[in-house]
């Protein structure tokens, strides 16, 4: 049975066209999927979980990034965070629809995002343009070959997202 994103196509940073299904044909995928390009959350997400990519990839899985905003905030986004992994833009935002990733204004502004945002900007971690819907969240989906869904994390405000730790659980508890 076909994963709910098996036929959804998105953009990479130099706009040729990706269809989301040929990612896990034959390997596990981790999509990190981003609030927007500019977020200090997520730019913090990828930090976070840069050291443990070697440990994703000797699991046989791969690390992908996704965003929505447009294929030049892409490119910048790449560039600016140096990434070494694949990233993808979804700017109709149909996967993230698909995956009923929350979006609201009350998964931005609440105290605790404040307060997490606060602590992340300390860390050195700063917000930009927004680059995408600033009200819509991320969240992370393994998904392994045939279309299986192993983990399926979405992020309940703007600094919510799960620790590399339980990624890899999931990676290390495939069959």
């Amino acid at each position: 049975m076909p994963h709910v994103l098996d036929l959804v196509v998105v953009f990479d940073p130099e706009g040729r066209q990706v269809r989301l299904g040929q990612l896990w044909a034959d390997r596990t995928v981790v999509l990190a999927f981003v609030r927007h390009f500019g977020c200090l959350f997520c730019r913090q997400q990828i930090a976070g979980l840069r050291p443990f990519l070697d440990r994703i990839r000797a699991r046989g899985a791969e690390l992908v990034v996704i965003g929505h905003g447009s294929i030049e905030e892409a490119r910048a986004f790449r560039d600016e965070e140096q990434l070494t992994v694949p990233l993808l833009t979804d700017p109709s935002r149909q996967s993230y629809c698909a995956l009923q990733m929350r979006r609201g204004l009350d998964s931005v502004l609440s105290p605790a995002v404040l307060v997490r945002g606060f602590r992340a900007w300390r860390a050195g971690f700063r917000q930009s343009h927004v680059a995408g819907d600033p009200l819509q969240q991320g969240g992370v989906v393994v998904i392994a070959p045939g279309g299986v869904e192993r983990f399926r994390y979405i992020s309940q405000d703007a600094s919510d997202h799960p620790t590399p730790a339980q990624i890899l659980a999931v990676l290390e508890r495939q069959p």
